[in-house]
């Protein structure tokens, strides 16, 4: 355990600002990382396995593994530190608009979309956009909860 301590600003509510975004990343889709998905989500579907005598299909809420949700990495090129206190998802929501194919080589930027306040408490929208060349293959959509938890969240 180290005693130094980090100095860099939290990203808190007040640091984050809409449009903020963490540099892009390049993944390719291949069928080592197809089947381990689904094996992972015990899939069946004959499309994302080798013996299907076809190409190889990919699943489309996969989008998590070729476009990854990076807020860790969007904080720290900000210069700041994430939150020692959890930031629960509390919304998720994905656009798939193309198909993929083993080979295709995804480029994905993450962006703080919104931030906003409901019912007193703040959230952060974050929204990954994923692109084949000049193509936008996916959008998804996360939301967290940006405060502190409350005792009363205990008794939900």
């Amino acid at each position: 355990m180290s005693d130094i301590q980090d100095v860099r600003p939290a990203y808190d509510w007040d640091y984050a600002v809409i449009g903020d975004a963490a540099s892009p990343v390049t993944v390719e889709i291949s069928a080592d990382k197809i089947l381990q998905y689904a094996a992972a989500q015990r899939d069946t579907n004959p499309a994302f396995r080798r013996d299907a005598g076809a190409a190889l299909g990919v699943p489309p809420v996969m989008v998590r593994v070729y476009a990854p949700l990076r807020r860790r990495e969007l904080v720290a090129e900000k210069g700041a530190r994430y939150p020692n206190h959890p930031t629960p998802a509390v919304h998720w929501r994905c656009q798939v608009l193309e198909s993929l194919r083993v080979g295709d080589r995804i480029t994905s930027i993450t962006r703080v979309q919104d931030k906003y306040l409901k019912n007193g408490r703040h959230f952060i929208a974050w929204q990954v956009e994923a692109r084949r060349g000049a193509d936008i293959v996916a959008l998804f959509e996360y939301v967290n909860l940006w405060d502190r938890g409350r005792p009363e969240d205990r008794n939900r």
